[in-house]
């Protein structure tokens, strides 16, 4: 369930809308003069362009083609299976950005561009160093992975400026710039787009934060953020977090991997000018200087209560049926955008494992460590406890030294933050899962109300879930 802006925004949104950059034109029309460049070639020049990447993709996996069965995941056999004149077609069909975007509006979709290509460049050294058995596939999708904003440019809606202006020029993190400025996640709206024009399972799926468990998705995810990371100057504070995950991730040592990305990024710095850029700062990361790992607080989300009206009406007996996904999907938005609970997820239980895993997050798009919420349940254990009946929980400063090391461990590192909402998530007689909510900082205090009117909604979803 999205908000009537989102809907709209996209009921009639094409890959056409976004324009290609002018030195693609100049550059790719030298590149297929030549009738002897070689495919894969030809597939690196439309992977510098986001924008000419993406519709020869959705071209290629659009048509009926009786030698491709299977969707079309990587550049080199889009380009293969359209071939170099429709390829080249599609590139002149294309409006070139420099012709119609206002100054501003056009550096900031170059430097949108730019952070697409570094974010490639990072996940296809990395998913080689991995051992991946189709690098390109993973390349692909981190190229896409920030759609949602590219779009947003390119359509020239002006909420994405404030978002901007936002993360920035006053470094708000990202999901609060979100919540503020746009009122909803860039996440959802590419995702959305994705689904939209048949873009591959790899590009839809690395959009969705509860992927963040496999390695490939998690990936492409930790590469979109440490471009990000890079773009900043390597200013922004959950960096850290991304590298050592990252690192993690690959079997590295810090100092190695700082090694790697720098390695990317001289790469990368070498055609900077081509997106409007100066070339990017390498990762100052050698044992002895420490990045930021910290922030202060903006402000506070707050509860809207038209939104908790809305959720409310949804679940009303005489409201019509409602599916399992369309409930919990209101559930964890209504927690967020109308109770202003910072992160929510619903974690499944699976009773045969003994697991509690993430499978609706809203709140946590940039938080690749978060996302991957998945805690096993042991006996006597206070997430026992929480299945074993309705119930919801709120640990607090006051009961936080009895009940905190009763949580699974690694949950407090996992999720940062001793105060926060449990509550077990039933249909009728059988528990399905967890909900859980923070504000993610200390700053932003917990109160009874919120207490009382998140326990109400966890309870109110259930009977829709049982009706």
């Amino acid at each position: 369930m999205h908000s009537n802006w989102l809907d709209a925004l996209t009921a009639q949104a094409t890959p056409e809308e976004l324009p290609i950059l002018a030195w693609t034109r100049r550059d790719f029309a030298a590149l297929l003069a030549d009738d002897l460049a070689p495919l894969r070639k030809i597939a690196s020049s439309v992977m510098a362009d986001p924008a000419l990447a993406l519709r020869v993709l959705q071209r290629a996996n659009a048509v009926p083609h009786r030698h491709f069965t299977a969707e079309v995941a990587m550049l080199e056999d889009a380009v293969h299976m359209l071939g170099t004149q429709t390829v080249l077609h599609l590139e002149a069909a294309a409006p070139v950005a420099d012709a119609i975007l206002a100054p501003a509006r056009l550096a900031s979709y170059q430097r949108c561009a730019g952070r697409a290509v570094l974010a490639a460049f990072l996940a296809h050294d990395w998913a080689e160093i991995d051992r991946d058995r189709l690098p390109a596939e993973v390349s692909l999708a981190a190229l896409l992975n920030h759609l949602g904003e590219l779009f947003l440019l390119a359509h020239g809606d002006p909420r994405i400026n404030r978002y901007l202006e936002l993360v920035e020029i006053n470094h708000l993190l990202p999901h609060e710039a979100e919540y503020l400025s746009l009122g909803e996640s860039l996440e959802e709206l590419g995702y959305q787009l994705a689904q939209q024009w048949q873009l591959p399972a790899m590009v839809r799926e690395a959009m969705r934060a509860r992927n963040a468990q496999f390695p490939r998705t998690l990936c492409v995810m930790l590469a979109t953020q440490v471009a990000c990371h890079a773009f900043s100057g390597w200013q922004r504070p959950t960096q850290m977090t991304d590298l050592r995950l990252t690192a993690e991730l690959l079997a590295l040592e810090l100092p190695e991997l700082a090694r790697r990305i720098n390695a990317v990024l001289v790469a990368f710095n070498d055609s900077a000018a081509k997106y409007a850029l100066k070339p990017l700062k390498l990762l100052p990361l050698d044992g002895n200087t420490e990045l930021p790992t910290s922030w202060a607080v903006a402000f506070c989300l707050a509860p809207r209560a038209d939104e908790i009206a809305t959720c409310r009406a949804a679940w009303h007996p005489d409201a019509p049926a409602l599916t399992q996904d369309e409930v919990l999907t209101l559930l964890v938005r209504t927690l967020h955008h109308g109770l202003g609970l910072n992160r929510v997820v619903f974690a499944r239980y699976h009773p045969r494992l003994r697991t509690l895993s993430a499978e609706y997050l809203v709140g946590t798009d940039f938080e690749p460590l978060f996302n991957q919420f998945r805690v096993t349940v042991e006996d006597d254990s206070l997430m026992s406890e929480l299945l074993a009946m309705p119930t919801a929980l709120w640990l607090n400063a006051d009961n936080s030294a009895t009940l905190a090391p009763r949580l699974p461990p690694g949950l407090l590192e996992l999720t940062g933050i001793d105060q926060c909402f449990f509550a077990s998530m039933w249909i009728g007689t059988q528990v399905i899962g967890i909900v859980y909510a923070d504000r993610r900082s200390r700053s932003c205090q917990l109160d009874a109300r919120s207490y009382a009117t998140f326990s109400h909604l966890v309870s109110a979803a259930g009977a829709a879930l049982a009706r």
